[in-house]
């Protein structure tokens, strides 16, 4: 009993290893030209307190690039992206149209945390979280 119980422990031991290990190389990883990442949006810019299912906005963050892809006609929004000290290090008024898309370049930023927001004349804001890491 004592024997299988230390084989069983040893197991354990060796799994938990292995996957501490899988862990900490797959989250030291770093983007290349092809990674992508897509900002978690939150926030509304309707009248109404309920979110659309259909997002606003489609956010992909590459190694040096931001690609903003536009889901639904507005007017007059603000596009503000700012460090994480709360310095604004981008800002730009547009005119979304469904099915387009813009890019920032984004090469010559800090590797960091960064907040962008999408404002609208009324009040309403969708906003998310994102890092830059070259």
């Amino acid at each position: 009993m004592k024997k299988q119980l230390a084989t069983i422990l040893l197991a354990i031991w060796i799994l938990g290893s292995f996957i501490s290990l899988s862990s900490f190389t797959s989250s030291a990883s770093t983007f290349t030209d092809d990674d992508t990442n897509d900002i978690v949006l939150q926030g509304t810019l309707g009248t109404g307190t309920l979110r659309s299912s259909q997002q606003d906005f489609i956010v992909t963050v590459g190694a040096n690039y931001i690609d903003i892809s536009y889901c639904k006609n507005y007017a007059n929004i603000t596009i503000e992206i700012m460090d994480a000290s709360g310095q604004t290090v981008y800002s730009e008024k547009v005119n979304p149209v469904a099915g387009e898309s813009m890019t920032i370049d984004i090469s010559g930023w800090a590797v960091g945390s960064y907040h962008i927001s999408f404002t609208n004349t009324s009040g309403g804001c969708v906003y998310g979280d994102f890092e830059v890491v070259h």
